[in-house]
């Protein structure tokens, strides 16, 4: 019972995620520098979405 009150919000915050990864990029803590490229989020904005 419990784990299907905490799935639909946690499966809403790694929506952002799943598509960085099914794009090839790679979550970060910091902006993007050179040569990666910000291509979106993850973890439901906090982070950002670098890609070669």
């Amino acid at each position: 019972f419990f784990l299907f009150q905490v799935a639909p919000a946690y499966s809403q915050e790694a929506a952002d995620t799943l598509a960085c990864r099914q794009n090839r990029g790679s979550c970060s803590f910091v902006a993007c520098s050179a040569p990666l490229v910000d291509i979106g989020t993850c973890r439901g904005g906090k982070l950002k979405c670098c890609k070669w």
